[in-house]
C-alpha cells in the first residue's frame, strides 16, 4: 500500500505542476552536474531501458550549506519536466510537492541525512531504477519523447531547495521495452576524483600508520627479549608480569653446602676451609664491620 500511496502523491503533484511558469531547473540553486553511471562504478551510463539500474555520482566535496544534525538540512531527489523551476518544488513533507523523484530499494529517495558537521552528501544509494515510472507519467497524449531534469538536491528545514546537482534525461516511448520506454542522458559531465578515491587514500594512510606502529612495537619487543626484559604488551594490551619463583620457608641449603655460611659440606672441604678459610672469613668480617 505504501508504494501506491507514494506514487499517487507524486502523480497528484505532477498534475499541479503543469501550470508552472517555464524556467530553468534550479536556476538559482544548481551547484553542478550529476553523472549517471553504472552501479558500483564511475563508468558513465549514457542510456538504458525502463529496468536498467543506474547510480548517481556527484562532484567530490558535494555538500549542503549545513548538516542535518544541527541545522536541519536534508538530501532529496527530484525529477521534473524540462522548463520547470526546481525552486517551485518543496520537500518539507519528505516528498517532492510536485512531480517525481529517484527510486531506490522500491521507494522514493529523500529526506536523507548529511554527514555530521560538514554537510557532505555521502549516503546516496548504490543503485536507482526507473521501474516505477510508466509512459503515462512521462508523455503527454500523442508524445513519443520528453525531456526531464533529475538530480540530487539539498533542502533546508522548511523544505526549500538550497542547491542541487542536475542531469538532463530524454525518455522515448518504446514498443519493445517491457516498461514501454527507454532513456538517455544528455551531456554527461566528466567525472573527477570522487569520495571513493578519497576514502581509499585515507584508508591506505591509516594502514601505513598501523603497519609502522606494529614494526616499532615488534622491534622494541625483540630488543627487550635480547636484553632479558619481560615482553612489552601489545598496543592496548595488559603488561605481562613474570610470576615470582616461590621460595619455601626453611628450604634446605643448596647441594654441597651446610647450613653455616662459609663452610662446605664434606670433611675434605672443611679441612680446606680450616687451612684457607679463617683468614679469608675474618678479613671479610672485618671489611663488613668497617662498612657498618
Amino acid at each position: 500500500m505504501a508504494p501506491l500511496v507514494l506514487m499517487a502523491g507524486l502523480v497528484a503533484g505532477a498534475g499541479a505542476g503543469a501550470a508552472v511558469t517555464p524556467g530553468t531547473a534550479g536556476a538559482a540553486t544548481l551547484s553542478g552536474a550529476a553523472a549517471i553511471t553504472e552501479p558500483g562504478t564511475e563508468t558513465p551510463l549514457n542510456s538504458g531501458g525502463s529496468a536498467t539500474p543506474y547510480a548517481v555520482v556527484l562532484p567530490a566535496g558535494a555538500s549542503c550549506p549545513g548538516d542535518s544534525a544541527h541545522q536541519g538540512y536534508r538530501v532529496d531527489s527530484y525529477l521534473i519536466p524540462k522548463g520547470v523551476s526546481l525552486s517551485s518544488v518543496n520537500f518539507k513533507t519528505g516528498l517532492p510537492s510536485r512531480w517525481f523523484g529517484y527510486i531506490a530499494d522500491g521507494r522514493y529517495f529523500g529526506a536523507a541525512n548529511t554527514a555530521v558537521g560538514s554537510g557532505l552528501i555521502a549516503n546516496l544509494p548504490g543503485e536507482f531504477t526507473w521501474t516505477r515510472l510508466t509512459p503515462t507519467y512521462l508523455f503527454h497524449p500523442g508524445e513519443t519523447s520528453s525531456t526531464w531534469e533529475g538530480g540530487i538536491a539539498c533542502s533546508d528545514g522548511a523544505g526549500v531547495v538550497t542547491n542541487a546537482w542536475n542531469s538532463t534525461i530524454v525518455f522515448t516511448a518504446s514498443t519493445t521495452d517491457p516498461g514501454g520506454f527507454t532513456w538517455r542522458v544528455v551531456a554527461q559531465p566528466a567525472i573527477g576524483p570522487s569520495h571513493r578515491w578519497l576514502w581509499i587514500g585515507i584508508g591506505l594512510i591509516v594502514v601505513s600508520i598501523a603497519l609502522a606502529a606494529l614494526a616499532v612495537f615488534l622491534g622494541n619487543r625483540r630488543a627487550d627479549r635480547e636484553a632479558g626484559l619481560p615482553d612489552r604488551p601489545a598496543p592496548g594490551g595488559t603488561p605481562s608480569v613474570p610470576d615470582p619463583t616461590p621460595v619455601a620457608v626453611g628450604a634446605a641449603p643448596a647441594a654441597g653446602h651446610s647450613g653455616t655460611a662459609g663452610h662446605s659440606g664434606t670433611a675434605d672441604d672443611r679441612a680446606d676451609d680450616r687451612a684457607d678459610g679463617p683468614a679469608d672469613v675474618h678479613a671479610g668480617d672485618l671489611a663488613g664491620r668497617s662498612d657498618r
